[in-house]
């Protein structure tokens, strides 16, 4: 599924996916975990494989509750990720 066709404010589900996300020019495949955490692919990096991922999410007060992370938000957790990458590396300072 390409992200560009969802708007910004878009809750990916548990589950959902592989969505395809552009950010700063760099290709990620996101598949959201069924737990409602999210694994990010780095398609277009220079290290086969490599990528991140997180959550899921939880509300204070009630920690069954989880938080699902926007298409916006999840375009920002890319972008600062690829701004801690060493450029001589390809892999996170």
């Amino acid at each position: 599924m390409n992200a560009d066709a969802l708007p910004d404010d878009y809750r990916p589900q548990p589950g959902e996916g592989p969505i395809t996300l552009i950010v700063d020019g760099e290709v990620f495949t996101l598949r959201m975990r069924p737990d409602g955490g999210d694994d990010y692919y780095w398609e277009s990096g220079p290290n086969e494989g490599y990528g991140f991922g997180g959550g899921p999410v939880r509300t204070v007060g009630d920690p069954n509750a989880k938080y699902l992370m926007t298409i916006a938000e999840h375009r920002t957790s890319i972008s600062t990720f690829l701004s801690n990458i060493n450029p001589g590396t390809g892999y996170l300072d």
